[in-house]
């Protein structure tokens, strides 16, 4: 199974505009607890932020504690939603005002899903335009997300958002049973 480390952002530290950067537009993610079951990022629809979800989702991924989350599983987590961001990001770019919201949440101990992650990524995109998997040669340089996505999902799909007036992708990530010790 192919799984590309997600290479680290020094950039990706700052989650809001800051004066020096001239008010520039940067992701931002509203507070949450540390065992908030649920994270949310809403940024532009532009590759240069693709990286800063990624390192958001990742710290908020191994804030977790209850249940903690090994590494292997933040790194396929990572991996699902660097994919649904990246497709998001290709199909939306044209449009100038365009943000992606990207979501995630776990189940609660005490639910049948106990041992589910969830993400979702909200675009713009407009028309009909729904992502879907397809045919990829060894030799094409693009085209394998939503094939790495359904590799690692448990289940995903495509529905209309509730957020944005596009698409909504999402993903579920199974949690192991047995949860390492801490």
């Amino acid at each position: 199974m192919y799984a590309a480390p997600a290479r680290r952002d020094p950039a990706a530290a700052s989650t809001t505009a800051s004066p020096a950067s001239g008010g520039a537009s940067h992701p931002t993610a509203p507070p949450g607890r540390a065992e908030d079951p649920t994270w949310q990022l809403r940024f532009p629809a532009r590759e240069q932020y693709i990286g800063r979800a990624r390192l958001a989702f990742t710290s908020w991924l191994k804030e977790r504690q209850d249940p903690s989350i090994p590494a292997e599983t933040v790194d396929d987590a990572v991996l699902l939603l660097s994919e649904l961001t990246t497709n998001a990001v290709v199909h939306t770019r044209c449009l100038p005002d365009a943000e992606l919201v990207c979501r995630a949440a776990l189940a609660p101990r005490e639910t049948p899903t106990a041992a589910l992650l969830r993400i979702e990524v909200h675009d713009h995109a407009e028309g009909d335009d729904r992502p879907q998997l397809k045919d990829s040669e060894a030799a094409d340089e693009s085209g394998r997300g939503l094939c790495i996505v359904a590799a690692l999902a448990a289940d995903w799909g495509v529905r209309p958002s509730t957020v944005t007036d596009g698409n909504t992708v999402w993903a579920t990530l199974r949690l192991p049973h047995e949860l390492p010790a801490k």
